[in-house]
């Protein structure tokens, strides 16, 4: 799995075939589903310059919608200039998700690439091609695929700027971590794990490095930059401020409930202060619906679930970097572990309800981590069952495809599908 050109082989076969599963139907639904009721007719006031989006006080654009402006808006105006090129439309609407959504694969194969080699990388890159929230996520109009995509990079460019100490790895990190945060807030959380990574990096070789402060002042320059539409609409420093008062406060509200609603380790249906029930995100335990759509007989249906058995053996994996870094104290199990832990254990400590959709930007680092696990088996005379456990991911994937990707099911169906009770 070493030879140049069997990876650029690999990378080219695996991209192709990623983006074609998620551009497969992408137009269906053919309306707004879940929180594209949300991010679409943002996208779309962006695309006819409507400062209405940038307000949190205007009316709802359409009944059962409202603007967005409780996120940074760099993945909308991204998906704004895709509404603009191909039109408003459900292609429109989702082909950047897609995009991006496969480059958070490629991503992970060269993440884990330089930090554990190439056979590493082929299995990582492999078992993220076949996970189904990564796929669900890929496949609608939200920013969470946006915002994973540049934590990927920006750990990536981390890393080699501790190992190769050129500037240009530091500003690139720099950029793409003021992308992150421009997409999504969960952003900020990369910053912080990049620069202690680099800093504790650096102290350790006993190297006092100033150039650091461009991790700090670089994201929340383009952070301003991203709301470039928004300053040209006239808007003031007073309202910019006022509109991240509203966002902070939003984020922190106590008072919302949802039947799926869960934290990192229960189900809250109805809300941090009602009844919890123990159902983790990294065991899978609690999915949401996104979409039922009726085509006949049949009804197509888009569960965002994770696939279990990935997110199962997962664990197990991670365990087992997690007592390799205890072992040998390297910085690269440290990096991928940081990764791992800083997108989903601080939100034990948030103050409202979450979904598993927000567990996202830790399934790279966890499929790196089986990455590992399955490179280093195949470095023994037992390889191949790392080509067997890669197999049976795929059949899961496939298994579980048609509640993925909304195929028309018969209803009576779906309860070959639900494993777990939580799962309904």
């Amino acid at each position: 799995m070493e030879s140049k050109k069997f990876l650029l082989i690999f990378v080219v076969i695996i991209t192709i075939f990623s983006f074609a599963l998620r551009i497969f139907r992408l137009n269906e639904p053919g309306k707004y589903y879940y929180d594209e009721v949300y991010h679409v007719v943002t996208a779309r006031a962006y695309s006819q310059n409507n400062p209405a989006a940038y307000d949190p006080f205007a009316p709802a654009p359409e009944k059962g919608t409202a603007f967005d402006w409780l996120h940074p808006p760099l993945a909308k105006l991204i998906q704004a200039g895709s509404i603009k090129v191909l039109g408003d439309k459900p292609l429109g609407w989702r082909l950047p998700s897609a995009i991006f959504g496969t480059g958070i694969i490629v991503a992970t194969f060269f993440l884990a690439y330089v930090l554990f080699g190439p056979t590493a990388a082929v299995f990582a890159s492999s078992v993220i091609a076949f996970e189904n929230l990564t796929f669900v996520m890929s496949r609608i109009t939200m920013n969470d695929v946006f915002v994973t995509f540049f934590v990927i990079l920006s750990f990536l460019f981390s890393y080699l700027y501790v190992t190769r100490n050129k500037l240009r790895d530091l500003l690139l990190a720099s950029i793409i971590l003021g992308l992150a945060v421009s997409s999504k807030w969960t952003g900020a959380y990369a910053i912080g794990a990049c620069f202690i990574f680099i800093l504790s990096s650096k102290l350790r070789a006993k190297q006092y490095d100033l150039r650091l402060i461009l991790l700090i002042v670089i994201p929340p320059l383009i952070y301003l930059a991203s709301y470039g539409q928004f300053w040209l609409q006239g808007h003031s420093i007073r309202q910019f401020i006022d509109l991240n008062k509203q966002i902070w406060w939003y984020q922190n509200r106590h008072d919302l409930e949802h039947s799926y609603g869960t934290t990192p380790l229960y189900c809250v249906p109805k809300g941090l202060s009602g009844a919890k029930t123990w159902c983790p995100w990294i065991l899978d335990a609690r999915g949401v619906y996104f979409s039922y759509e009726q085509y006949g007989e049949k009804a197509g249906y888009i569960y965002a679930l994770g696939n279990p058995l990935i997110f199962w053996s997962g664990v197990l994996a991670v365990s087992y970097c997690l007592g390799l870094l205890i072992e040998q104290r390297k910085k690269e199990y440290a990096l991928l572990l940081f990764g791992y832990f800083i997108f989903w254990l601080p939100w034990i400590f948030s103050p409202r309800i979450m979904f598993l959709s927000h567990y996202l930007p830790a399934i790279p680092f966890l499929s790196i981590s089986l990455g590992v696990v399955m490179a280093a088996v195949w470095k023994t005379h037992f390889k191949y069952i790392s080509i067997v456990v890669l197999l049976i991911f795929a059949a899961v994937f496939f298994y579980f495809y048609p509640i993925s990707s909304g195929w028309p099911i018969k209803p009576a169906s779906i309860d070959s599908f639900m494993w777990l009770k939580t799962w309904r």
